[in-house]
C-alpha cells in the first residue's frame, strides 16, 4: 500500500526530536492490559542494542515505607488471606498480574514479617471472558470470612457484575481502574487511574507540550477498548482540540486501511488505543509503512518484551503511563527496588511490564492499610477506614493519593501520567520532568 499523504504541519513539538524516524506518543496511560497467550518474556529490555541488569540489591527501607512494615525476617504468625481478582485465560489475559503480586507476597513475607508478624497469602479468583463470572467472583470473596482486603487487577469484563455483588460489603483496592464501575464503587479505592489518568493528563500533555489542534484516534472494537477511548476523547475535546475516530475489528494485523478512514494524514497527533502486543506491533509496522512523520500515540503497554521481540526493539514513540516507566532512568529508586524484588522471587523470565507493576505495587499498598487497620484485630470495617485513609507512597505511581478528589469519579486517588521519549538502542528521555496532573 502506498503511503498516506500528509499535510504540512508547523506545530512545534517540545521534547521530540527532528528526524525522519519514526515518533510515536504513548498517550493512553497505563491502559488495561491485553491479550496475550504468553507474558513471560527471556527479556524485556528496553531495546536490541542494549540488555537491562537486574538489580541485586534490595532497598529494604523503601520496602518499608511502601509495605507499612516495622518488622524483618520470616512471618510466623497466622496467616492473613487477601483477595485477588484478575482478568486471565480468555482473549484478554494479563497472568503476569498475578505473577508480580505473588512476588510482592513471598517477599513481604520473607523479609518483611508480612503484616505485623503474619503472613499474606492470595486467594484469586479469575474472570476469564464472561460478565456472569465477575459476579462468581464477588461471591467467592464474599463467602470467605477470612478475606476482608480484595486487590483487583484491570478487568475488561465482570466488572459489573463484581461490583453489584460485592456491593461495598468489603474494601477493594482497585490496581487497574478502567471506565464505568471502576471509578464510583461503593468502598472502592483506585490506586492506579490507568486509562482514566490519560483522560486527564494526555490533554495537557497534547496542549501543553505538543501544541496539537487535531488528533486521529484509532481503536478496535473490543467495548473496553471503546470505553477507554471514548473517555481519553471526551478529554481531549474539553481541552478545545478536535478528535477524528475510527474503529477496526480486534486482532487485525493490517491497520493501514483504519489509519487511512482516520485521516491520519491530516493530524497533528496519530493516538491508537493499542494494549495488547499484536495491536502494538500492527500499529508500528503500519505507521511505517505509511511514511507519516507525525507523531504517533500508543499505550505504555507497548513497552513490553513481547513488542520488542516482534519489531526487534521498541517503537521510538513517546509512551505513558499512570506509574514509572520500568525501563526509563528512575532517581527515586523504585523501579530498582521492584527489579530486584521481582528477579528474586518471580519466576526466571517472568514478563516486568504490562500489568506487573500495578499487581506488584498494590499488594504492597494492601499491606501497608493492613498494618494502619491493625493486623492483630483485623475488622472490615477497621480496613475499610484505613483504606479510605492511604495517601501512599504507591510504589512506582504518584508521590501522594487523594481518594474522592474528582467528585464524578470519587475512588481515584489520582490522575497523573508521567511521559517518556524512548529514542532506541535502550535510551529513555523523561519529556515530561515529572509527574503531569498530581492531586493538590
Amino acid at each position: 500500500m502506498s503511503a498516506i499523504p500528509t499535510r504540512a504541519s508547523g506545530i512545534t513539538r517540545p521534547g521530540i526530536p527532528k528526524k525522519s524516524g519514526v515518533v510515536a506518543m504513548s498517550l493512553a496511560a497505563g491502559l488495561i492490559g491485553g491479550s496475550l497467550t504468553g507474558c513471560a518474556s527471556d527479556d524485556s529490555g528496553p531495546g536490541a542494542g542494549q540488555q537491562e541488569v537486574t538489580p541485586t540489591k534490595i532497598d529494604g527501607v523503601l520496602g518499608k515505607a511502601v509495605s507499612g512494615s516495622a518488622g524483618s525476617g520470616k512471618a510466623t504468625g497466622s496467616p492473613i488471606t487477601l483477595g485477588l481478582i484478575n482478568q486471565q485465560g480468555g482473549p484478554v489475559s494479563n497472568p503476569e498480574f498475578t505473577v508480580a503480586a505473588q512476588a510482592a507476597v513471598g517477599y513481604l513475607n520473607a523479609e518483611l514479617g508480612g503484616v505485623g508478624g503474619h503472613p499474606l497469602k492470595l486467594e484469586v479468583c479469575n474472570i476469564v471472558s464472561a460478565e456472569s463470572q465477575g459476579q462468581r467472583c464477588g461471591q467467592q470473596m464474599l463467602a470467605n470470612e477470612e478475606i476482608k482486603l480484595i486487590v483487583q487487577g484491570g478487568l475488561n469484563v465482570g466488572t459489573q457484575s463484581f461490583h453489584a455483588t460485592l456491593a461495598g460489603k468489603k474494601p477493594d483496592l482497585i490496581a487497574v481502574a478502567n471506565p464505568g464501575p471502576d471509578v464510583s464503587a461503593k468502598n472502592a479505592y483506585a490506586l492506579n487511574a490507568s486509562a482514566l489518568a490519560g483522560k486527564a493528563s494526555t490533554p495537557i500533555f497534547l496542549d501543553t507540550k505538543l501544541k496539537a489542534k487535531t488528533v486521529a484516534m484509532i481503536a478496535d472494537d473490543n467495548p473496553g477498548n471503546q470505553e477507554i477511548a471514548k473517555s481519553i476523547k471526551e478529554g481531549i475535546e474539553a481541552r478545545g482540540m478536535t478528535v477524528k475516530l475510527t474503529t477496526y475489528p480486534a486482532g487485525s494485523a493490517d491497520l493501514m486501511s483504519p489509519m487511512t478512514a482516520v485521516g491520519a494524514g491530516d493530524a497533528d497527533v496519530i493516538m491508537p488505543i493499542a494494549v495488547t502486543p499484536t495491536a502494538c506491533i500492527a500499529m508500528a509496522k503500519a505507521y511505517e509503512q505509511s511514511g507519516i512523520k507525525i507523531p504517533l500515540a500508543a499505550s505504555g503497554l507497548c513497552a513490553s518484551g513481547a513488542v520488542k521481540k516482534g519489531l526487534g526493539d521498541l517503537p521510538k514513540w513517546i509512551f505513558s503511563g499512570s506509574l514509572l516507566n520500568i525501563h526509563a532512568p528512575d532517581p527515586t529508586g523504585h523501579v530498582a527496588f521492584y527489579r530486584a524484588v521481582m528477579g528474586k522471587y518471580a519466576p526466571k523470565g517472568a514478563e516486568l511490564g504490562i500489568n506487573a507493576p500495578a499487581g506488584f505495587s498494590a499488594v504492597l499498598a494492601a499491606a501497608k492499610v493492613l498494618h494502619a487497620a491493625g493486623p492483630d484485630q483485623l475488622s472490615v470495617e477497621k480496613i475499610s477506614k484505613a483504606a479510605k485513609a492511604y495517601t501512599g507512597p504507591l510504589l512506582m505511581g504518584p508521590p501522594k493519593l487523594k481518594f474522592g478528589m474528582n467528585p464524578q469519579m470519587p475512588t481515584l486517588g489520582a490522575q497523573s501520567a508521567h511521559y517518556y521519549r524512548y529514542d532506541g538502542n535502550g535510551k529513555w528521555v523523561d519529556v515530561s520532568q515529572g509527574w503531569i496532573n498530581l492531586p493538590s
